[in-house]
């Protein structure tokens, strides 16, 4: 699929928001909580092991009627990814592909956003 420049851009802007808010977010939470980095680019960390990829989407099943905000959807979707994450053990997340038809408020149109990323176990 190729998108012109402005909306891959504007892509990069939200997942780094993301980036951003959910780490403001992981240091509000208790120490015991293991940190999990979100990163994006080209290329995944190095001298990393990596444990296998994962899905962090919005919704919580699929007959859901989605009314939540578009931020609370994003923030949302980053926090299952880092939920599927920890579960394979990783602390290290290289998103691979976003999908984020949920900003646009279309009627009948899915809100669903998703990341599906590669975890690592990085020490």
């Amino acid at each position: 699929m190729c998108f012109p420049k402005l909306s891959y851009k504007l892509i990069i802007q939200l997942l780094v928001f993301a980036i951003v808010i959910g780490c403001v977010e992981v240091s509000a939470q208790p120490e015991e909580s293991e940190k999990v980095i979100i990163t994006v680019g080209k290329f995944g960390p190095d001298g990393c092991e990596f444990l296998g990829k994962v899905k962090g989407s919005s919704k919580e099943s699929e007959i859901e009627e989605d009314t939540t905000s578009y931020t609370n959807r994003l923030i949302r979707a980053r926090s299952n990814l880092i939920n599927e994450a920890k579960k394979l053990g990783g602390n290290n997340v290289h998103v691979i592909h976003s999908n984020n038809s949920g900003k646009y408020e279309i009627p009948g149109a899915d809100k669903e956003i998703m990341h599906i990323g590669n975890v690592y176990r990085c020490h």
